[in-house]
């Protein structure tokens, strides 16, 4: 089970689509898929720490390294860090998530959130990627509705009335994709 071990903070984000050029999420060209590949696999060997080396010495500058780099982030509980890096790839003005921006981003973004125990945040990540199609809005979406199920009858009331109940939510996953 992946659990947040840390304190982070709990600001609230507002994510509203804004179109914005696409430009700045480009096709990943031949080097950044092979480097990616290579990545997925140290990820499966569950060497993030690994990856990110091999990142590094790339010097490629891609948004699909960046995603990877948090991926990698959150895998070491380094969450915070992960949070900032799909800050500076999706949020515009601060506070608009991009439009353009790859589903999987977003769902990363969400997750890194949750595992920061910013739930309002993940809540308004997760509420961006409706009607997107990708595995892990499934994945999410069944995580809370599993957490959701084992509340108490006063935990449920809480929700309902907007307040968070103290239970943390569990990811029963690796958190973070690549693709």
């Amino acid at each position: 089970m992946y659990q947040n071990h840390q304190t982070g903070s709990h600001e609230k984000v507002h994510f509203q689509q804004q179109p914005v050029e696409s430009s700045r999420l480009s096709q990943q060209d031949s080097n950044v898929d092979e480097l990616l590949k290579k990545v997925e696999q140290l990820l499966l060997e569950d060497t993030p720490d690994r990856a990110l080396q091999l990142i590094a010495k790339s010097k490629i500058k891609s948004d699909w390294l960046k995603n990877a780099t948090a991926v990698c982030q959150m895998r070491l509980g380094n969450y915070q860090v992960a949070i900032d890096i799909y800050r500076s790839i999706l949020l515009t003005n601060g506070v608009f998530l991009r439009s353009d921006a790859p589903t999987v981003f977003k769902c990363n973004f969400a997750v890194a959130l949750l595992l920061n125990k910013n739930i309002q945040g993940f809540d308004s990540a997760l509420a961006a990627v409706r009607g997107a199609d990708h595995p892990a809005i499934s994945r999410l979406k069944t995580t809370v509705k599993d957490w959701k199920q084992k509340l108490t009858i006063w935990q449920k009331i809480q929700l309902v009335c907007g307040t968070h109940p103290n239970v943390p939510i569990e990811l029963s996953f690796p958190p973070g994709d690549l693709h």
